[in-house]
């Protein structure tokens, strides 16, 4: 879905004008907020920054060097951020995991009952954690863990790939393959985002950055749309979230059917993401970093950023307590 060099998946065009550059590497990769072409070069050369601006840009790359250093390890050396990156980028990987069982015995029953929770849900959590990084960037000013857009993007587009395909080989809807994954509108919006995660897919690398070069940008706007289309899917699966019963407000085991909706889920984890990406909000946030106030910042953000926490807490407990139960292939249809 991206590449090390710069892209995040979806949302990695600047608000204000940024453009990506193909040959930039992670080391060294920041969005710029006051970016804006040529002109914009020019005027930051002949405006020097102010002595606090500067001593929080010298703050804000000192984690930078130091996850660039390398330490022993096994005998050989490794440096700390590949490390970081590794253990960070690890929970991409566990609902492909989860369904690891069930693939090698072939167990078409835990196919068909939960492999659209375990390998679902944990696309859409890939995608969240995928959007995440830009705002973590915008707040800190670190860029060692940008390469982590990529890779759970790419974990996105296996999720959602893997899940068509299981549903539309497993399930036994009348119309085959395209009865299951199109026979419902809801299913149809699905099939939609699979189909345009395999273009970000197919393109996401040096490459054909270099070969697409400014429409690279804009067909990479197409993780807004997967970002939209989601709602429209959890909406009609869920009844807009006034559903009852079962399908996702809550089976008695739940406990809770209104924060069990996931409606509810993926439009508390979306505040936040998107709010930190509004060209205001990202302008008030260089503004008071300037001033020397970024704890102004923080306190800000902080009840956006608890309400994010709050619906990633139900979604990952919906892929913990799914992918258990598909990893042991005794899948529950709850």
């Amino acid at each position: 879905m991206a590449t090390t060099r710069g892209y995040d998946p979806g949302l990695y065009p600047d608000d204000r004008g940024y453009e990506p550059d193909p040959y930039a590497d992670d080391r060294g990769y920041e969005p710029d907020p006051y970016a804006n072409g040529a002109l914009g070069t020019r005027q930051r050369e002949r405006r020097a920054p102010s002595s606090s601006h500067a001593e929080l840009k010298a703050d804000r790359s000192r984690l930078d060097e130091w996850m660039d250093k390398e330490f022993k390890f096994g005998g050989s050396k490794i440096k700390r951020k590949a490390l970081a990156l590794i253990l960070l980028g690890a929970p991409g990987a566990v609902p492909l995991f989860f369904m690891l069982p069930a693939l090698i015995t072939m167990n078409k029953n835990t196919f068909s009952v939960s492999v659209d929770d375990t390998l679902g849900t944990g696309a859409e959590l890939c995608l969240f954690l995928c959007l995440l990084v830009t705002p973590l960037v915008t707040l800190t000013g670190q860029r060692w863990f940008v390469p982590l857009r990529r890779w759970y993007g790419i974990m996105m587009g296996c999720c959602g790939i893997g899940d068509a395909l299981a549903a539309g080989l497993t399930d036994n809807f009348a119309g085959g393959f395209f009865g299951v994954v199109a026979g419902h509108v809801f299913e149809l919006v699905g099939f939609t985002m699979v189909l345009l995660v395999i273009p970000l897919l197919i393109t996401g690398n040096h490459w054909a950055q270099r070969k697409l070069g400014k429409y690279w940008k804009k067909l990479h706007y197409l993780t807004y749309v997967i970002w939209g289309l989601l709602f429209f899917h959890l909406s009609l699966l869920e009844g807009f979230g006034f559903e009852q019963g079962s399908n996702g407000s809550g089976a008695p085991g739940d406990g809770d059917p209104i924060f069990h909706q996931r409606l509810y889920q993926y439009s508390a984890a979306s505040v936040f993401l998107l709010t930190l990406r509004l060209p205001p909000v990202k302008r008030w946030i260089a503004a008071r970093e300037s001033e020397g106030r970024k704890w102004l910042v923080f306190v800000a953000i902080t009840p956006i950023f608890l309400l994010f926490i709050f619906g990633m807490t139900f979604i990952i407990n919906e892929e913990i307590f799914k992918g258990v139960d598909s990893f042991t292939e005794h899948p529950s249809a709850e």
